[in-house]
């Protein structure tokens, strides 16, 4: 059985699943998301600065904890994310359909897609899983997310989501309103329509669609619209009880 193995089925069948969006790649951080209950993790190396190596060991802890471990990771790295274990990988700012098939061909092991194949590797216990059986529960269970971030991604959205093998869209607010000519205004009407855009068409296509949620209101408008896969960040997390912790501590200090 591969590592990490079930998220593009949960996926595929609508199931609405929750993770955390993990910029410092500590093992102790990645297991405190998993007994809190969450069901998986983003391991974002895109924006963090987690090699392959450390990266490997935030898989492990996800993995001891029950937590899929998803990497957000530009296209070289796919091959080597996925022998380390990962139960999925996101791929920031896809805007073609060519790539969302070299993508999701890079997930596939043959003759589904292109997936070197090794069975000395953390994915494959080292050599000890069953070879075949391997094979089978990867090719099912490793989940393909792209995201959604800019303009030209919009413009061919609908053949970008007509590549078999998409498992979900996580869609980028911040990087669209850059490309939509409204930096940094992730509630501007351009942004809205645009992610409303991308909500409809996913949903169309039967393709699950989420993206990070930076409040509990954000949340709940992103159930309303029929998201499915629903993450937040760690560092905003923590940031918000920092500081709010500190202003009562402050508060309490002052009333003594």
């Amino acid at each position: 059985m591969v590592h990490g193995a079930g998220m593009a089925p949960r996926l595929q069948a609508g199931n609405r699943v929750h993770g955390v969006s993990v910029g410092v790649p500590h093992p102790a951080l990645v297991q405190m998301c998993g007994y809190a209950g969450y069901d998986f993790v983003v391991l974002d190396n895109e924006h963090g600065p987690a090699s392959i190596e450390t990266t490997g060991e935030a898989i492990r802890a996800a993995l001891g904890v029950g937590l899929v471990p998803i990497v957000r990771t530009f296209e070289p790295d796919i091959s080597r994310l996925l022998d380390a274990g990962a139960g999925g990988i996101q791929v920031p700012l896809v805007e073609t359909p060519e790539q969302a098939e070299r993508i999701v061909r890079a997930c596939r092991y043959p003759p589904a897609g292109g997936r070197s194949v090794a069975f000395s590797t953390p994915a494959a216990h080292y050599g000890f899983a069953d070879r075949q059986g391997h094979i089978e529960s990867s090719n099912r269970g490793i989940a393909v997310v792209l995201m959604i971030e800019t303009a030209a991604a919009m413009e061919r959205l609908g053949e970008i989501l007509a590549v078999p093998g998409v498992d979900a869209v996580c869609i980028g607010p911040t990087d669209m309103s850059y490309s939509l000519g409204v930096p940094g205004d992730g509630r501007h009407p351009k942004v809205v329509a645009a992610v409303a855009e991308c909500v409809g068409a996913c949903r169309q296509a039967g393709i699950a669609v989420g993206a990070n949620a930076f409040s509990q209101a954000e949340y709940g408008e992103h159930v309303a619209m029929g998201m499915t896969y629903h993450t937040v960040m760690m560092t905003m997390l923590l940031g918000k009880t920092l500081r709010e912790r500190l202003v009562a501590m402050r508060g309490a200090a002052s009333d003594s």
